[in-house]
């Protein structure tokens, strides 16, 4: 197993790509705490873990405010003893349908930037100094393809325009810290998840399903692989990019989007 022995932390773990993260962690080895804002949802991925045979903690954490960051990182620390793996999944895009960037707000900008930009930088910042210390860590932080912008029956709503411009940050956020700490053994990299289909229930599959099949087909016309991918596809990179097996590859940034 590949991440056995591994002690993680994975923010935004309690549904989509998180909880998916949070499974294929387990498969391999890793023990985890979960931290997600919704408290109980995340404590249902932790108890699937344990009825597998698994180990995972929980912590309810709001990824924007430092002092739940830090202790958030506490908590690891006092049921670990060390933290190896640090995974920002924490964020999202939104769901109010503005169409024009004059219908954008400030208050609308500022929570996309806090909750997907800002909660990554708050995670490395109290995790990075520890991790230095030992001379050892892996930080994998999740951007997507609305960096490079979208357009179709999924992106062209201008609220957009905050995520896709913090999940940029993301990957120059990545880029600079991953050369700033990998004289102290840090790895840092960050995978670009494309058109991704989690959980049943959830709200991009929740979007995806109600469109009739000629608009299905026009989104997945425009991915090279011609689907959607899945939730467990992008767990697989996480993991890789988690492992020694990664050993050589820091300052990644690792598409998983079809070929889109």
């Amino acid at each position: 197993m590949r991440l056995e022995g591994k002690k993680a932390i994975i923010t935004g773990a309690a549904q989509g790509l998180g909880r998916a993260i949070a499974l294929d962690f387990a498969a391999e080895g890793a023990e985890m705490l979960l931290a997600d804002i919704q408290g109980e949802k995340v404590a249902q991925v932790a108890a699937l873990i344990g009825e597998n045979g698994g180990r995972a903690e929980v912590v309810e954490v709001d990824v924007t405010d430092a002092a739940q960051v830090e202790a958030m990182i506490q908590s690891a620390i006092a049921l670990f003893g060390d933290v190896d793996i640090l995974v920002n999944d924490a964020g999202g895009s939104g769901t109010v349908g503005i169409q024009h960037i004059e219908d954008v707000t400030e208050e609308m900008w500022d929570a996309q930037i806090d909750l997907n930009l800002k909660g990554t930088f708050l995670a490395c910042k109290a995790m990075v100094p520890r991790m230095r210390k030992r001379g050892y860590g892996r930080i994998v932080n999740i951007s997507s393809s609305s960096a490079k912008g979208n357009f179709g029956a999924l992106g062209t709503s201008a609220i957009r325009l905050p995520y896709a411009s913090a999940k940029s940050g993301i990957i120059g956020f990545t880029y600079q810290l991953a050369k700033d700490v990998a004289r102290d053994g840090i790895y840092v990299n960050a995978v670009m998840p494309g058109f991704i289909l989690t959980e049943e229930g959830a709200r991009v599959r929740g979007r995806y399903e109600i469109l009739n099949e000629n608009d299905q087909a026009n989104m997945t016309s425009t991915v090279p692989l011609g689907r959607a991918g899945r939730a467990d596809e992008v767990a697989k990179a996480v993991t890789f990019l988690a492992s020694d097996d990664a050993s050589y590859t820091t300052g990644t940034i690792l598409e998983v989007t079809g070929g889109r």
